[in-house]
């Protein structure tokens, strides 16, 4: 420990576990069947969004990375705003989890959605 450590206080690094490691699976084969899956899907395209609204008809819950689509900003909304709509319709749930990633439940699978809370000095409207 050094003078500077003393006075400053010393700077210990904090190991973050390898979490991929950690979680790292022998395979997508579930055994035996579930009759619902979480499934992640990339959103590249229409045809995507088709695919996880099909997934949805299925009672799957999606997980909807956004990023391939991040620089289309009108079709990414476009395609959000279908899946938005056959969400609504077959009485399921769609939320955002992070500006990368949408949760799409299937029909009566509803997410709690916490409301965002007030900035300090804004004006709440009721």
């Amino acid at each position: 420990m050094g003078l500077f450590d003393k006075i400053l206080g010393s700077k210990e690094e904090v190991k973050v576990p390898d979490l991929e490691e950690v979680m790292q699976a022998e395979g997508d084969v579930v055994s035996p069947p579930a009759d619902f899956y979480v499934k992640r899907l990339d959103l590249r395209n229409e045809g995507d969004g088709d695919l996880a609204a099909k997934e949805l008809g299925q009672k799957n819950i999606i997980i909807l990375n956004v990023i391939p689509l991040s620089k289309q900003p009108n079709r990414l909304k476009a395609i959000i705003g279908k899946l938005k709509v056959n969400a609504n319709k077959s009485n399921g749930d769609i939320a955002l989890l992070s500006n990368d990633m949408i949760l799409l439940t299937p029909s009566n699978v509803k997410i709690v959605k916490s409301k965002p809370k007030a900035k300090p000095g804004a004006t709440i409207i009721s």
